[in-house]
């Protein structure tokens, strides 16, 4: 990578290449060599350019975009009897509302299981996984809690009050948003104003 040459198989000599390399990680690289897990040589030669791809509930403008790639790709790819070649308007709401806790390879996953299950020349709403079309009926809250996972689990017949509930779910918002405010009041479906207004009111 240094030299920017290969030696062949059985060659004896270097051979000059023009590449382009790239690689990326869903991890933090810098933690990663810090903690031993990831070669710092390597890390530093790899760290020329370096982008930060925020997770796909910071960009849910982004879904209806990657929806028609794998359209698409799975077209050309799976070859359906019955080609595909647009996604019902009810069944588009429900992948926006859905936070994607997988991101981008989600979505690609719920596109081809809408092709091997589905037999329509839309993607519809029960062709998509049942966590993604629940999505569609349910309110911001709940779509939020189908999408990340359960913390802690209260003992039967304690209830706490309105207020902690609220506070907890505008937290877990935050924390499934990465602390994007715009996309937490969507995914809260309030406006940004209200959840400034319950941040400062519980401290968050």
């Amino acid at each position: 990578m240094q030299e920017r040459t290969v030696r062949p198989v059985g060659s004896t000599r270097e051979v000059e290449v023009d590449v382009r390399l790239i690689a990326s990680t869903n991890r933090d690289p810098e933690e990663a060599v810090r903690e031993g897990r990831l070669r710092p040589d390597l890390y530093y030669r790899l760290q020329a350019s370096v982008l930060q791809v925020p997770p796909l509930r910071e960009r849910i403008d982004d879904i209806p975009a990657l929806v028609d790639h794998f359209i698409a790709f799975m077209n050309e790819k799976l070859r359906p009897q019955v080609p595909v070649h647009g996604i019902e308007p009810a069944a588009l709401e429900a992948m926006m509302r859905y936070s994607w806790p997988g991101n981008v390879r989600e979505l690609s996953n719920a596109i081809e299981g809408a092709f091997t299950f589905g037999r329509s020349p839309l993607v519809r709403l029960m062709d998509l996984p049942p966590a993604v079309a629940a999505a569609a009926n349910a309110s911001g809250a709940d779509a939020l809690r189908m999408s990340t996972p359960v913390q802690a689990v209260q003992p039967p017949g304690i209830v706490g009050s309105f207020a902690d509930t609220e506070r907890d779910l505008i937290k877990r918002a935050l924390e499934t948003t990465g602390g994007n405010k715009v996309a937490a009041a969507r995914l809260l479906r309030i406006s940004r104003k209200k959840l400034y207004a319950k941040i400062a009111k519980y401290g968050l």
